[in-house]
């Protein structure tokens, strides 16, 4: 989705409009409705560009309002949504999207996932062989849109998104092929979870 001035008048004036309703709302679904227009109905992302955060770590979510209120992450869409949560609306928030099911994305990926499966060795130490993260501090990239993904690890690469020295070092040497074959890897990926997973994430 492109960061365009019309786009964050409309988010800000959709904003300015769901605020009451989040400041009323005393059911976390409720809360997350705010949100639906860009995650989709219950995190479930039927836009490539925007993250599925259905089954996602809350403490990943939590983490990255976070960063977006600080700057840390720069998106001005997402600043004027997060600023406007209260610390137990982010905590409602992101329960609530961590608690439902995974969802796996049906969108086209531009790369080559087998190529991709060499090439993910050196990521599965945060997030797992198969992008089922293991440590809820880091996201789920099991299937995830690849197109999200691919535009997360360009900002990375550039600078232009906020990174570790380490996954700043990771993503420097990648080309585009690189990038556009591993987040199709992970895209192909079960997003599907243990039962045992999936309750630890609703906690």
């Amino acid at each position: 989705m492109k960061n365009t001035p019309a786009l964050r008048a409309l988010v800000a004036a959709v904003g300015l409009a769901g605020l009451l309703p989040i400041a009323m709302a005393l059911d976390p679904a409720e809360k997350a409705a705010v949100c639906a227009g860009c995650h989709g109905s219950n995190g479930r992302s039927a836009v490539p560009d925007n993250p599925i955060l259905a089954a996602q770590y809350a403490d990943y979510l939590s983490k990255a309002l976070q960063d977006y209120i600080s700057g840390e992450r720069d998106n001005g869409i997402m600043k004027t949504m997060a600023e406007r949560l209260s610390i137990e609306d982010m905590q409602d928030i992101t329960a609530y999207y961590a608690a439902q099911p995974p969802y796996q994305s049906n969108a086209q990926a531009a790369g080559d996932a087998a190529r991709g499966a060499g090439m993910v060795v050196v990521c599965s130490g945060c997030h797992g062989p198969t992008g089922l993260s293991p440590n809820s501090a880091f996201p789920r990239l099991a299937g995830q849109h690849a197109a999200y993904l691919s535009k997360a690890l360009k900002g990375y690469r550039s600078g232009a998104r906020s990174a570790s020295a380490m996954l700043s070092s990771m993503t420097e040497a990648l080309s585009d092929q690189d990038i556009e074959d591993i987040s199709a890897f992970y895209a192909a990926q079960s997003a599907s979870d243990t039962t045992a997973q999936v309750k630890e994430n609703a906690q």
